[in-house]
């Protein structure tokens, strides 16, 4: 039987100030069109299907289209709540669907529980493990982790849903076997746009949690990659950038499973969406017209690193780079950057340096002289407050 492995759709999602509903939208055509060539029996969506608790209703809509077109076409999908989704609004017609071989899971609710699959080679047995937030708890969880006197972490919740499925496979005699995760596997990779589960690094767990399965499917990272040295435990990774660090390509994971559980397993590349480019020079050198081209048809950060502030930059690199998105002036000299996603930049900034950020994002063009002249003095007068004769 074959399976397809993808996540974080993160459906709504805008990249700055642009919205990328249009590429997820073409994802999901290309998407549709990939189940039936590769004669995809199950679609597996290892979390983050929307990319706020309460979606957009176009992503709504995006993500009915997804489910209506697997039944129609007679595929089984299991999907699970991620952290960025509200888990009891995925989860709200949860057995409802299973009749026609949906199964969308969200929180604790069934945790762990086993899903057995006909199909025409043998059952596939399922376990669907959404994001657990530790403190979400229900209260028969936390009673449990009382009564063994443990820590409820990201890892020991994870492993007591894995354990009761690892029982249970066992008390069936499972031969074959997918378990899919929303979690952080310590030791992976991560990229400038994951949300972090909690602060300290207490939201890894360890590779070994995973144990026991056929094939793991992942999500969360939005990076491609194997944990460890099988093929069979995974993160399908974005199928679209959703960061200027997620330059690697994308792609979706397809799965030949044997009866035996046995896989054959390879990535198929995602041809749809706009690749992300970051640029670093002065203005001239940006506008030179041998500058870039890889970057002129991408989704595009601009660092400047002019001696001084370069006014109208983004209109002006908009000419060379139309799909421009975010200008950071890094003025040469200077150890703090204006303007920027990136948070790393965003901490060191100072009251003026977020005002003409927000400017420049908001109305798509650069203070003027005159207006950052202005607005200087306002913050200086803000800030200097009462004593300052404000």
């Amino acid at each position: 039987m074959k399976i397809l492995h993808t996540s974080d759709l993160h459906l709504g999602r805008s990249l700055g100030s642009v919205s990328l509903h249009a590429h997820q939208e073409a994802f999901v055509e290309w998407l549709l069109a990939t189940i039936d060539t590769h004669g995809i029996e199950l679609l597996v969506v290892a979390g983050d299907l929307y990319d706020r608790s309460i979606p957009p209703t176009e992503s709504v809509a995006l993500w009915r289209r997804v489910l209506q077109a697997a039944a129609a076409r007679g595929v089984a999908v299991v999907a699970i709540a991620g952290n960025h989704d509200g888990a009891d609004r995925v989860a709200a017609h949860d057995g409802l669907t299973d009749a026609a071989r949906i199964y969308v899971r969200g929180g604790y609710e069934r945790a762990g529980e086993v899903i057995r699959l006909e199909f025409a080679d043998g059952p596939l047995d399922v376990v669907a493990v959404p994001f657990l937030d530790p403190q979400a708890a229900l209260p028969e969880w936390k009673a449990a982790f009382e009564e063994r006197d443990e820590a409820r972490t990201h890892a020991s919740v994870l492993g007591a849903a894995l354990d009761t499925a690892r029982a249970a496979l066992a008390e069936v005699g499972s031969v074959r076997s997918l378990a899919i995760v929303h979690a952080f596997v310590a030791g992976s990779s991560v990229s400038d746009s994951e949300r972090q589960l909690t602060v300290g690094g207490t939201d890894r767990v360890g590779a070994e949690l995973l144990d026991g399965f056929s094939y793991v499917a992942l999500g969360h990272l939005h990076t491609p990659q194997v944990i460890g040295d099988t093929a069979t435990i995974r993160y399908s990774g974005t199928p679209l950038p959703y960061s200027f660090s997620e330059t690697a390509p994308k792609s979706v994971v397809i799965i030949d499973m044997a009866p035996d559980g046995s896989c054959s397993v390879v990535t198929e590349p995602v041809p749809v969406g706009r690749r992300v480019a970051s640029i670093t020079g002065t203005i001239e050198e940006l506008l030179a017209p041998d500058a870039h081209p890889e970057a002129i048809g991408c989704y595009v950060r601009a660092t400047l690193t002019d001696a001084t502030y370069v006014t109208d930059a983004k209109s002006r690199l908009s000419v060379r780079y139309p799909h421009i998105i975010d200008v950071v002036m890094a003025l040469s000299g200077s150890t703090v950057a204006l303007g920027g996603d990136d948070p790393s930049v965003q901490e060191r900034r100072s009251p003026l340096e977020e005002a003409t950020g927000f400017w420049s994002a908001v109305v798509e063009t650069d203070l003027t002289p005159l207006q950052l002249e202005a607005l200087t003095a306002v913050l200086d007068a803000v800030l200097a407050g009462p004593e300052g004769g404000a």
